[in-house]
């Protein structure tokens, strides 16, 4: 008689190998750059101020 068949599915293995999404995508475009925040992220400036425009453009509507 022969031995009964076996899931062919290697259940677990994406769990199993393990490591970070750069082993993935080893070449994966650097976005730390957006989380700086820095005068070289904010082209209108230090003393702009959002809340002012966004009131001065409903404003002029």
């Amino acid at each position: 008689m022969s031995s009964p068949a076996e899931c062919p599915i290697p259940h677990g293995a994406l769990t199993t190998m393990g490591g970070s999404n750069m082993e993935w995508w080893p070449n994966a475009l650097n976005l730390d750059i957006l989380h700086q925040h820095d005068t070289k992220t904010n082209p209108l400036g230090h003393d702009f101020d959002y809340r002012e425009e966004v009131k001065n453009s409903m404003l002029r509507r």
